[in-house]
């Protein structure tokens, strides 16, 4: 049996220093694949969270039978974000994401802002869609700002998602900022452990989840 799967999301969802197929889609693939379906992916990556609605209006979404919506990780980064910060360095780091805070009890936090208006939009756009459709929640990160942005987008991403009817599969969840998660050195990108635990654990999901369905085709349980 034949699955169509389209996948909108940033530039985090392939397998970036990684090794070939270790990217947590790649791993939900192997994991259909095993059920013994062929697995037809199109990607729509890596895509700014502003483009996604547009192009969503445009793609047939009824040719799918999933869809996997992972967005808003390269908007919920602090663009100041230096790759190997000093001891000086992420102090100013820390003191702005308690900057942050203050800001986010007053509503002035411009990338969450957005946020929330893009992803008004998205899922309006997929709402007729949304029982086979699944929202990841963004990755976590390990620079304080970034992360801190991560978290209450998912939290929001959370909110909006369940209160319109989608099924939300919360990343954060099975990851956290600890530095076992990320590639040596890097504290924007997963590890391959983390990308199978998220592959293997969405797939989980996908199988289990009651309200998601893909029309022709059943998986056992």
């Amino acid at each position: 049996m034949k699955i169509h799967l389209l996948v909108i999301a940033d530039s985090l969802h392939y397998d970036s220093g990684l090794n070939t197929r270790q990217s947590y889609i790649d791993q939900f693939v192997q994991q259909l694949e095993r059920g013994g379906l062929e697995v037809v992916v199109t990607y729509h990556a890596p895509m700014a969270l502003c483009t996604i609605a547009d192009v969503l209006q445009r793609v047939p979404l009824r040719r799918y039978d999933l869809i996997i919506l992972q967005i808003a990780n390269r908007h919920l980064r602090d663009a100041r974000m230096v790759l190997r910060p000093s001891t000086g360095e992420k102090l100013i780091e820390y003191l702005n994401a308690w900057k942050l805070r203050g800001q986010s009890f007053l509503g002035r936090v411009k990338p969450l802002r957005e946020m929330y208006s893009h992803l008004t939009l998205i899922l309006e756009t997929l709402r007729f869609h949304r029982s086979r459709v699944i929202l990841m929640t963004p990755f976590p990160h390990r620079e304080p700002v970034s992360g801190w942005l991560r978290r209450k987008g998912s939290a929001i991403l959370k909110s909006e998602g369940h209160h319109r009817g989608f099924q939300v599969f919360d990343v954060q969840a099975l990851v956290d900022s600890r530095e076992e998660f990320f590639i040596t050195g890097d504290r924007e990108r997963l590890n391959a452990i983390s990308h199978e635990l998220i592959g293997r654990r969405l797939y989980d999901f996908f199988r289990t989840e009651p309200s998601i369905t893909t029309g022709h085709l059943k998986l056992d349980t």
